[in-house]
């Protein structure tokens, strides 16, 4: 079979593939066949990133304790299988949301284990190589999904509950043919870490904004995967969305309103998987905060242009730029998480549970805000926000270094 390394890239593309599917699927599912709306998928949202958020800082107090990591993972899998595909045979909106949050809370298991295993690579520059692999592997997986769930759930709702768990049978398989990281990797001997000491001390001063940035992320992105499909959605129904700037939609745009949100789901993940590529075959934004800033001073621009627009280019656009802050964030994030050999999984938990954080906190708020007052005010009003969430994350840069500072002290003999 495939070596390791290219089977743990197939493993998070096709999970990957599969949870997008899910996530495409969700808000349509409480839409249409549910009788919710806009409040009521922002919750299904923020639920799920709550459970998520929970089940990463509590496995983080453990899973460096377990003998294989990768245990974890077939875990998650299962559960999340069972849970959303079931979800499937239910109406009840609090049965569903329970299934839902359970399900994509599993996922908090499965993740931090496949990037343990990958950071188990004790070579600084093959780890950042291999890393990018791994996630422009997964990250290509929730873009080419979208092309595939939005058909599938215009087609039949329950063609995208069918393709999910066929695919993660495929991946409980795949993950039960991993080796352990201990048979494949080379022992970390007391030279390399020595050698790496320099490294490991900007890693551990750059973590904690990171996180932070990870988090402000992906409140953005659970907003644009729980909140958006609505106004997509009704944009399709009153015939006002337009592909450019026409004054008369063209034929293709006034239907299908899960295929047309799926184009911009797509366009997000291909993004966040170009970002991954050349953040995995360079290392100058390594430990460079400046670089990270502009992304998000461009993804606040960007938000604020969702909440005015008609036109599914501008809304492309809108996605990609927050799909390249997504892919900076997270790889920046997740690379210094990996970084101490003997925290990697608990720490990649840890930021797990700042992708939970930021979902939980973009779906629940901005559901009921872009239920009370429109698209718009929300969506205006959210860069100030990230303004001062950027401030933050420079004092959280000198908070850092000043730790590691202390930590990586020589100690005298």
């Amino acid at each position: 079979m495939f070596s390791p390394h290219y089977r743990i890239c197939y493993i998070g593309f096709l999970f990957d593939f599969a949870i997008m599917i899910a996530m495409i699927a969700t808000p349509f599912f409480v839409y249409q066949q549910l009788g919710g709306g806009v409040a009521m998928s922002g919750a299904f949202g923020a639920s799920q990133a709550a459970v998520y958020l929970l089940t990463c800082l509590i496995a983080s107090r453990f899973v460096s304790k377990a003998k294989n990591g990768l245990y974890f993972a077939l875990v998650g899998v299962a559960v999340f299988t069972t849970f959303f595909c079931g979800m499937s045979f239910f109406r009840n909106p609090w049965l569903c949301g329970t299934l839902a949050a359970l399900a994509f809370g599993s996922l908090a298991l499965a993740w931090p284990a496949f990037h343990s295993w990958v950071g188990a690579e004790p070579d600084p520059i093959k780890r950042t190589r291999r890393l990018g692999w791994f996630n422009v592997a997964w990250s290509f997986g929730f873009a080419m999904s979208p092309l595939l769930a939005g058909p599938l759930v215009d087609l039949d709702y329950r063609f995208a509950f069918l393709a999910v768990f066929g695919i993660d049978i495929v991946v409980f398989l795949m993950i039960l043919s991993m080796p352990h990281e201990s048979t494949h990797f080379e022992a970390l001997t007391e030279e390399t870490l020595q050698a790496r000491v320099d490294h490991d001390r900007e890693s551990e001063g750059h973590l904690y904004y990171a996180w932070f940035a990870t988090m402000v992320i992906n409140a953005l992105i659970g907003i644009s995967r729980n909140v958006y499909p609505k106004h997509v959605a009704n944009l399709v129904e009153t015939g006002e969305l337009r592909l450019f700037f026409e004054s008369q939609p063209y034929s293709f745009i006034v239907e299908a309103a899960a295929t047309k949100y799926s184009w911009l789901a797509a366009g997000s993940a291909l993004a966040t998987a170009l970002a991954f590529l050349l953040l995995g075959k360079t290392n100058r934004w390594r430990h460079n905060f400046n670089a990270l800033m502009l992304i998000q001073v461009a993804a606040a621009v960007a938000f604020w242009s969702l909440g005015s627009t008609h036109s599914l280019a501008v809304m492309m656009l809108g996605f990609i730029v927050l799909g390249l802050n997504l892919g900076m964030a997270f790889f920046a994030s997740v690379y210094y998480s990996i970084a101490d050999p003997q925290k990697k999984h608990a720490r990649a938990s840890i930021n797990e549970g700042m992708v939970g954080l930021g979902g939980f906190m973009g779906s629940m708020l901005f559901g009921q805000l872009v239920g009370r007052y429109g698209v718009a005010l929300p969506f205006h009003y959210a860069p100030i926000v990230l303004l001062l969430a950027i401030i933050l994350q420079w004092l959280l840069l000198h908070y850092g270094r000043k730790r590691a500072a202390l930590r990586y002290a020589p100690t005298s003999s």
